[in-house]
Formats: structure tokens, C-alpha cells, sequence
């Protein structure tokens, strides 16, 4: 396999949305060096099977990342979002089951919105590595958390007791700390962090087909006591649609960077077999096929790069561009793979293979974070809402100037996150 996806899939996208050279690619290429030396170390490759031994190794790489400061994306890295995407990007390249390595994942949730007691008590442990995972999903299914019936009740000395079922959480033994969605005694959705070590918390743990490098399954609470430190400031839903906003995008080139690394895969075996003489020359469908899948992973790249600036500058539109790019990512990097694999034979069939585990990861990112037809659905909502317009934007739909603009903040002083 191609073993710079920088130079293969990223320099072109330096060209077009920083051509006056102001976007930090030493960041990327330091955390590419750093995230293949840890790989060394602490390899996870497909002949490692889903389980416990496997989960354990995903959890010691964030930490050793974390000491190298991959984790805590405060000062100059928060500034350019495009660097958090790109990120998201090469752990995708190497291995789906990366996409918790880098950032602070759900944790973001407890960064901009918690007490300042909680950001206390969990940042500098998210910041070290710790997972946060999250907790929405019930039986009814996740694209309609209005309808929550996880639901708190008051408690002794000012606490809320919480109880209730969410299904098909991940992360499910190795978070930490989990942000609970339930509904508040007044009947608003609301949001909490709740100590994953609670007694009050009982776990059914599921294998799944795909995205098997960490645990899955369902968690009980019954009556956990949530304190109003724990409770996130704002309103629920709004508090939802604004985290994955920008969190979607990161998923979706999560995907889009593991079908490069398969398609970077089958060219180079694909060249290989031609020098050797076993193929004498590619059928033109073949080469129909890698230049289709070439344009289609880069164009969805762009698309996520682009919801990703929006959601930065919080514009009306990001919660719109996260789920419809998100969705389509992901449909692309599946369709890419699956025609892909195709040209590697029976090799690329192999339940060790790499491709063959990026196919069914790919399968399950089409349900995580929300059922595609769901995601297109509200996309098309959106776009034939009746509401008044909003007013025309600064930049005028010109994305790429709007990219270049936000990036320039990269050369001023360092934010300090809460």
C-alpha cells in the first residue's frame, strides 16, 4: 500500500483551499509520522480479531497519541478545522477502527457545553486519552430523540435519577464517561455526563458484523443520580444537530480515507501484476473503474471539507451539509470499495484482508450516526422548506474563499479552550 496518503490524496486539496500557503501540513505529516510509529508499536491490523485484546490496543494507541498531543486539539490545531478532518482522514487510511484516535471525539460535547465543574473533572482525562461515548439511540431508533423515554425523575439532596434503555451504543466498555441524553421532569431533552463506572449502569454487549473495534450493545441506567453539575448548559436538541454538524463530517472522512487505502491497495497490486507480466494489460473497465472511484472519494472529500468549514463558523446550513455529506461519504467510500475489491480477486475476499474489513466497517458506518435515508431525508426537507430564506452569507456561496478565510485565523494568536 502507498505509505504517504499525504502526498497521494492531500496535496492536491493544499492547491485549492490554501494557496497562500497559510494551512498547517507539518501538522499532518507530524501526526501521520506519529500515528504509524505508534501502529509499530501497538499494531491493529485485520489479524487482530474484534474483542477485548483488540479494543485494549485501540485504547493504549489513543493514549500514547494523547502524549503526543494528538489528542488535545486546543491552541493553533483547533484554529484550522480542515486539520481535525484531514486527521480524521489518515486514521481512516490506516483503519476504520482509528476514527477515536485523534480529538476529543463526543467529548467535544463536555468541552463547549459542560459546567465548569465538569470540564474539571473530565477534560484533562479525555485530554490523556480517556473515550467519551455517547448515549441517544433508544428502541424507537436515533433519528427521533424528541421521542426519548429515557427519563429523569428528582432525587435526594438536588439530584435527578435517570433510567431508562439507549440500544446500540459504542464504546460501551471503553468510555469513561458517557453523554446521556434523556428527558428533564419539565419535559425538555437534556443532557448529562454520567461516570461509565456508575453501579447504576448495566451492559448487553452484541457483537457486531462491522466496526467491531470497540464494544456494542445496550445500556441500562436505573436511576443514576446526575447532580446539576453534570448537566450540560442548553437545550438538548440544539445541542445535538450542533455536534454533529460537525461531527459527521469527521466520519465521513473517516470512510473516505479507507477507500483510498483500498484503492491505493489495488493499484499498486494492479501495477505489480502488470511488471511481473500476469496481466498483460487492464481491461477498460477496469480503468473505468479506478478513475470513477478516484473522482468520486476526492469530490466527497471536498463536500466534507466544506461541511466542516461550515460547521466551524456555525453557519445556517451546517446541520444540512454534516448529514447529507456524511451520508453520501460514506455511500461513496461502500460503492468504492465494493467495485474496487472486484479487481483484486479472490484476494481482495479474505476475511483476514484488509479490504475485506474496511467493506464491512463501511457497512456499519451506513447505520452509525444516523440512517442514510434518514440523513438524505432531512437534507431534502430543508431544501424544500417553505421558512423565509435566510439572508445571502458574507462569502457569497464562494466556499473555497470561505475556506481560505477561516484558515487565515491559523496565523493568529492560540485560543485556550475551556
Amino acid at each position: 500500500m502507498t505509505s504517504d496518503p499525504i502526498a497521494q490524496w492531500l496535496d492536491p486539496f493544499r492547491g485549492l483551499l490554501d494557496p497562500n500557503g497559510r494551512f498547517a501540513w507539518s501538522l499532518l505529516r507530524e501526526f501521520a509520522d506519529d500515528l504509524d510509529a505508534t501502529l509499530e508499536t501497538c499494531p491493529v491490523g485485520p489479524e487482530l480479531p474484534p474483542g477485548a485484546e483488540r479494543s485494549r490496543r485501540l485504547l493504549r494507541l489513543r493514549r500514547e497519541l494523547a502524549d503526543r498531543g494528538h489528542v488535545d486539539l486546543t491552541g493553533a490545531a483547533r484554529l484550522a478545522p480542515l486539520v481535525r478532518l484531514f486527521r480524521q482522514f489518515l486514521c481512516g487510511y490506516r483503519d476504520i477502527d482509528l476514527r477515536d484516535s485523534a480529538g476529543l471525539g463526543h467529548g467535544e460535547l463536555i468541552a463547549r457545553h459542560g459546567s465548569t465543574e465538569c470540564r474539571r473533572c473530565w477534560l484533562p482525562r479525555l485530554r490523556a486519552g480517556d473515550l467519551a461515548g455517547i448515549a441517544i439511540t433508544e428502541a424507537h431508533g436515533g433519528s427521533r430523540p424528541a421521542a426519548t423515554t429515557t427519563a429523569a425523575v428528582p432525587g435526594p439532596t438536588n439530584t435527578l435519577l435517570v433510567s431508562g434503555r439507549k440500544t446500540w451504543i459504542s464504546r460501551l466498555t471503553e468510555a469513561a464517561v458517557f453523554v446521556v441524553f434523556f428527558r428533564a421532569p419539565d419535559d425538555r431533552l437534556a443532557a448529562a455526563t454520567v461516570d461509565a463506572h456508575r453501579p447504576e449502569l448495566h451492559r448487553q454487549l452484541i457483537q457486531p458484523a462491522g466496526l467491531a473495534g470497540w464494544s456494542w450493545g445496550f445500556l441500562d441506567l436505573d436511576q443514576v443520580p446526575v447532580r446539576s453539575a453534570d448537566i450540560l448548559h442548553g437545550d438538548g436538541m440544539t445541542l445535538l444537530r450542533e455536534h454533529f454538524a460537525g461531527y459527521r463530517p469527521l466520519v465521513a472522512a473517516t470512510a473516505l480515507g479507507a477507500a483510498a487505502a483500498v484503492f491505493d491497495t489495488v493499484t499498486d497490486t494492479l501495477t505489480a501484476r502488470q511488471s511481473a507480466g500476469d496481466l498483460p494489460r487492464l481491461r477498460d473497465s477496469a480503468l473505468v473503474t479506478l478513475g470513477r472511484a478516484h473522482a468520486q472519494i476526492n469530490t466527497a472529500l471536498l463536500g466534507a471539507a466544506i461541511a466542516t468549514n461550515l460547521a466551524d463558523t456555525r453557519d445556517p446550513d451546517a446541520e444540512l451539509w454534516g448529514a447529507a455529506t456524511k451520508a453520501h461519504g460514506v455511500d461513496t467510500a461502500h460503492q468504492a470499495v465494493a467495485e474496487l475489491a472486484l479487481l483484486l480477486g479472490a484476494a481482495g475476499f479474505r476475511a483476514d484482508s484488509q479490504t475485506a474489513k474496511t467493506g464491512r466497517d463501511l457497512s456499519g458506518l451506513r447505520y452509525a450516526d444516523g440512517i442514510h435515508d434518514n440523513l438524505y431525508r432531512a437534507a431534502g426537507k430543508r431544501h424544500t422548506d417553505t421558512a423565509p430564506v435566510p439572508q445571502p452569507r458574507t462569502h457569497s456561496g464562494n466556499v473555497p474563499t470561505a475556506v481560505r478565510t477561516e484558515l487565515s485565523r491559523f496565523a493568529c494568536p492560540a485560543r485556550t479552550a475551556p
